[in-house]
C-alpha cells in the first residue's frame, strides 16, 4: 500500500464492501472487530498509472453517500495519505496496521509477528498487499502455484507487494478470527474469471469455506473471504449475494 493509492477506485470499492458487511445494522456481521493490515511501502519512484483512477465519483453516485463525500474530500484537500482512511471513521470497530514492510526476509518475519500480534483479538482480518498473493502462473494448465515465504521469497522482485501462502495461514489460525479477507489484483496470466475460479479452488483445498467477490471498474480485483465455519460462511454468502445484486454493475460474486 502506498499513499498515492488513497481514495482511488480501489479504496472506494474496498470500503463500500466492508461498510456494507460490517457497518450496517441489518448485517449479521455488524460490529465485528476488524484489523486492516496495510502492506505499507514507499514505492521507490515507480512511474505508472496506479492510484490515478479518481474520476469514478459520477459513476458511484448514491451507492454510499458518506463514503463518496469522505473520499472526495480527501482528494480535494490533497490529503492522499493512508492514515486519512482511519481518520475518516469509515468503519466501526476497525484498526489499521501501518508498519512498513521490510525488504530482508529475516525482518519480514519480525514484521509478520507484529502484524499477527496487532490483529490477534480481531474477528475479521483483512490483508491488503498491492498485488495480493504471491503466485506462479501456469498458462497451459490455467492455474497458479501459491508461493511460500520460506521457499519462494527470493522469486519475487518486489516481495513487499505480496502476501505469501504461509502468511495467509498464520492470520487464518489466529484464535479469535472468524473471517480472513485476502485482496488479489488480477493479472494478465489468463482470463480474470478463470483466475478467480482457479484461485478459489486452490484456497478451498486448505480453507474449505471460501467466497470471492470481484470489483469490476478499471483494473479488476478480487476479495477472497476465508471463513472459519460453515455457519459464518453461509451468513456471509447471503450478505454478499444481496450486495452484488444491489451493485451488479460493479461487483460479481463467485
Amino acid at each position: 500500500m502506498q499513499d498515492r493509492y488513497v481514495a482511488d477506485v480501489g479504496d472506494f470499492g474496498k470500503f463500500q464492501l466492508f461498510r456494507y458487511l460490517f457497518n450496517n445494522d441489518e448485517s449479521p456481521l455488524n460490529g465485528k472487530a476488524l484489523s486492516q493490515i496495510w502492506f505499507m511501502h514507499k514505492g521507490e519512484g515507480e512511474e505508472n498509472n496506479d492510484g490515478r483512477h479518481i474520476d469514478y465519483f459520477e459513476r458511484m453516485v448514491g451507492t454510499d453517500e458518506y463514503l463518496e463525500h469522505s473520499l472526495l474530500d480527501v482528494i480535494m484537500r490533497d490529503k492522499r495519505e493512508v492514515t486519512e482512511l482511519e481518520n475518516l471513521k469509515l468503519l466501526k470497530n476497525a484498526k489499521f496496521f501501518y508498519e512498513e514492510v521490510p525488504k530482508a526476509l529475516e525482518d519480514r518475519y519480525l514484521w509478520l509477528n507484529m502484524a499477527l500480534t496487532f490483529s490477534s483479538k480481531s474477528q475479521i482480518v483483512a490483508v491488503a498487499p498491492d498485488n495480493g498473493m504471491a503466485l506462479k502462473c501456469n498458462r497451459v494448465e490455467k492455474c497458479f502455484d501459491l508461493l511460500t515465504l520460506e521457499k519462494h521469497y527470493s522469486q519475487k522482485v518486489q516481495p513487499h507487494k505480496y502476501i505469501f501462502a504461509d502468511e495467509v495461514s498464520y492470520f487464518y489460525r489466529l484464535p479469535y478470527l472468524e473471517i480472513c479477507i485476502v485482496y488479489q489484483h488480477l493479472s494478465r496470466c489468463f482470463s480474470h474469471d478463470e483466475q478467480i475460479h482457479s484461485l478459489k479452488s486452490s484456497l478451498q483445498n486448505t480453507y474449505t469455506h471460501v467466497l470471492a467477490v470481484k470489483h469490476k471498474p478499471y483494473s479488476p480485483r478480487v476479495f477472497f473471504f476465508l471463513s472459519k465455519s460453515q455457519v459464518i460462511h453461509e451468513s456471509l454468502e447471503l450478505r454478499l449475494q444481496r450486495f452484488t445484486l444491489e451493485h451488479d454493475e460493479f461487483w460479481q460474486l463467485f
